[in-house]
């Protein structure tokens, strides 16, 4: 069993903290792949991750493209279909887990084979019950648009059925890794609602205590005290996932019109301020400065546009 997290540079502290996490509870490899260019100044090294996999490393036949019309969001995305099978080509492993970088595991990821079932693939869904309509934030509709499961964390076993959900979805992420909303796309994600109809053996994980996350908070709540959570007073916490963390811990959720904040949800403060310590140990001041593969990527879309319209004329 190996685990992996995809990030840029300027997201390395988060990923230093998952490391952290998974090593205090596992033994267990974890690779990073770096949707970036390595930076001179940077000791990757010293990082603790098994080893760094940069994009040019993976069987990627349109990594110029995408490179050059993806923004950083779509290209972390989009990297996760390659870097899973790049791992399974690399490796004897039986089970693969991602995790995004600003997750933080409080269970060893070791425990999670009691939750597979017969599946081959593991998913967790954003929610499991219905959202109160009260006109707050999030609703129902925000996984009608972004996808029913939660893509910050997929398991794979190796298996036939892996291998053809992968070839499916890499194919897919060629260019229609993108955040287009209104044509039904949003990066890697929005695909894998089609996932338990297309492919067999997928384990749909209902756990309160995995994939915990803001927008699932009218479902759980979460008490943590002395490095133990407990989800709904007697199921484990396995994994927070810290999306659109606010450092000044004034925002619990990335929008004016939340349902929830720290006002009246006052118990998740200590979790919060838990992972802040945590982030503060390696929060190098210099990551989140670091542009995007230097300012290079992606390239702008007027220039993009010209270069092809040239490349047509050629062609004629």
């Amino acid at each position: 069993m190996i685990a992996f997290t995809i990030c840029s540079n300027n997201y390395l502290a988060k990923a230093c903290v998952l490391l952290k996490s998974i090593k205090s509870t596992s033994n267990i490899k974890v690779y990073l792949c770096l949707a970036d260019q390595k930076a001179e100044d940077i000791d990757y090294i010293s990082l603790g991750f098994e080893d760094v996999i940069v994009p040019e490393q993976l069987d990627i036949k349109n990594l110029q493209w995408q490179l050059e019309n993806y923004n950083i969001i779509e290209l972390n995305t989009a990297l996760k279909g390659a870097a899973f099978k790049y791992l399974f080509s690399r490796s004897t492993t039986e089970l693969i887990y991602y995790f995004d970088p600003d997750i933080k595991i409080y269970k060893s990821v070791d425990t999670f084979g009691k939750f597979w079932g017969d599946g081959f693939i593991l998913l967790t869904p954003h929610i499991l019950s219905p959202i109160p309509l009260d006109g707050r934030f999030p609703g129902e509709n925000l996984f009608l648009n972004h996808g029913i499961y939660n893509l910050g964390f997929l398991g794979l076993k190796r298996s036939a059925i892996a291998d053809n959900f992968l070839n499916w979805w890499i194919e897919r992420l060629a260019e229609k890794c993108i955040i287009d909303l209104k044509e039904g796309f949003f990066t890697d994600q929005i695909w894998v609602t089609m996932v338990p109809l297309f492919f067999k053996n997928v384990t749909i994980l209902k756990h309160p205590g995995f994939n915990a996350a803001y927008w699932n908070l009218h479902e759980r709540n979460i008490v943590f005290k002395d490095s133990n959570a407990l989800v709904n007073g007697t199921e484990d916490l396995y994994f927070y996932h810290f999306s659109s963390f606010d450092l000044n811990l004034k925002h619990l959720v990335p929008t004016d019109n939340a349902r929830y904040t720290f006002e009246n949800r006052s118990e998740m403060l200590a979790l919060y301020k838990d992972y802040l310590t945590d982030l503060k140990q390696f929060e190098n001041t210099k990551y989140p400065a670091y542009l995007y593969y230097n300012g290079i990527y992606p390239k702008p879309k007027e220039r993009v546009s010209i270069i092809d319209r040239i490349i047509k004329r050629l062609q004629r």
